[in-house]
C-alpha cells in the first residue's frame, strides 16, 4: 500500500513542476488562472494513480502524455500495465476483496512477498524515470524552451 502512495506522491509533484513550468512561460497576468485551470480537479489528489488517471492530469498540460510514454517503447507500455495490476492487487488488499486477490495472484504477476515488493519497486522506479524524461521533453518541444530539469 505504502508503495502506491508514494509512487502517487511523485506523480503529483512530477505534475506541480510541470504546472509550474507552463506558468512561468505565460504572461505574469494569466499565471494564477492558468495554475487552476491546470490543478482543478486533479485526478491525482483524490484517485489512484492509474494510467487513465495520469493520461487525464498529464494531457492537460498540452500533449498525449499516455501515448507518449507508450512511444518509448514496450517495457513502457508493460510498464504501465503491471502499474493498474499492481494498483488493483492493492485495493483488492484494503477492501479486503479476496477473489480479486487470488485472481491476480493466479496471474504469477503479484503476490504478497518481499520479492513482489521488491520487483515492483524497480519497475515503479523505472516507469517514475521515463515519465520524468518524457514530461521534461514535451515541455520544451510545447513550451520552446530548453529542458525545465
Amino acid at each position: 500500500m505504502a508503495l502506491v502512495a508514494q509512487f502517487q506522491k511523485f506523480c503529483r509533484e512530477l505534475h506541480d513542476e510541470a504546472v509550474a513550468v507552463h506558468v512561468a512561460a505565460a504572461s505574469p497576468n494569466q499565471g494564477l488562472l492558468l495554475r487552476t485551470l491546470l490543478t482543478q480537479g486533479r485526478k491525482l489528489d483524490t484517485m489512484n494513480p492509474r494510467s487513465s488517471a495520469l493520461g487525464a492530469d498529464f494531457g492537460r498540460l498540452g500533449f498525449s502524455f499516455i501515448d507518449d510514454l507508450r512511444a518509448c517503447g514496450q517495457t513502457t507500455e508493460i510498464r504501465l500495465q503491471r502499474l493498474d495490476a499492481f494498483i488493483d492487487y492493492r485495493n483488492a488488499i484494503g477492501h479486503g476483496n479476496e477473489a480479486t486477490i487470488a485472481s491476480l495472484e493466479a496471474s504469477g504477476q503479484l503476490s504478497a512477498t518481499k520479492a513482489s515488493f521488491v520487483a515492483h519497486r524497480r519497475l515503479l522506479n523505472a516507469l517514475a524515470g521515463t515519465m520524468d524524461t518524457v514530461v521534461a521533453n514535451k515541455l520544451a518541444s510545447l513550451l520552446g524552451i530548453p529542458r525545465p530539469w
